[in-house]
């Protein structure tokens, strides 16, 4: 599959390389397939971009390499779309916004993505996280690379 995007030029991909998001995103609720890109500068950024829309991509981190205390309280209903199993493995990633040195990100909406079928969410957790938490400007050393699909330039 070809994805032209304003953001990494035209990309080659394998459909199961894809995440499906039954409902779509906040705001995106008409785009469905997603692929998450590495940010080739920031190994502490990815990039969800659109399969359908060229330009629509937005810049995730995994919330607890910059919170390691941050949890999700949702209810299980919330998850329902993500067929999880006992031994599903679940990714919990955040957006970005602003600009350099003014970056916050999303701790109140976060995606999840059900890693073994490749689907995924938006949900809207139970507790008072901020819609619009600063980043500090250093991920911990420690956590976990980003799930992002293998991907090369057409």
């Amino acid at each position: 599959m070809r994805i032209d995007s304003h953001r990494f030029g035209t990309l080659e991909l394998n459909a199961d390389q894809l995440f499906l998001f039954p409902q779509g995103l906040i705001g995106m609720e008409s785009l469905h397939q997603w692929a998450l890109i590495p940010d080739p500068d920031n190994a502490a950024v990815a990039w969800l971009q659109s399969a359908a829309r060229g330009d629509r991509a937005l810049a995730v981190i995994s919330p607890r390499a910059f919170f390691p205390d941050y949890r999700v309280h949702i209810g299980r209903r919330d998850l329902a779309s993500l067929h999880l199993t006992s031994g599903s493995e679940v990714y919990v990633m955040t957006t970005v916004a602003g600009h350099v040195g003014k970056l916050t990100t999303n701790l109140r909406a976060p995606l999840m993505l059900n890693l073994d079928r490749r689907l995924g969410c938006q949900v809207i957790t139970n507790d008072d996280r901020p819609m619009r938490q600063p980043l500090p400007t250093v991920a911990a050393q420690s956590a976990q690379p980003l799930p992002t699909s293998n991907v090369r330039a057409a």
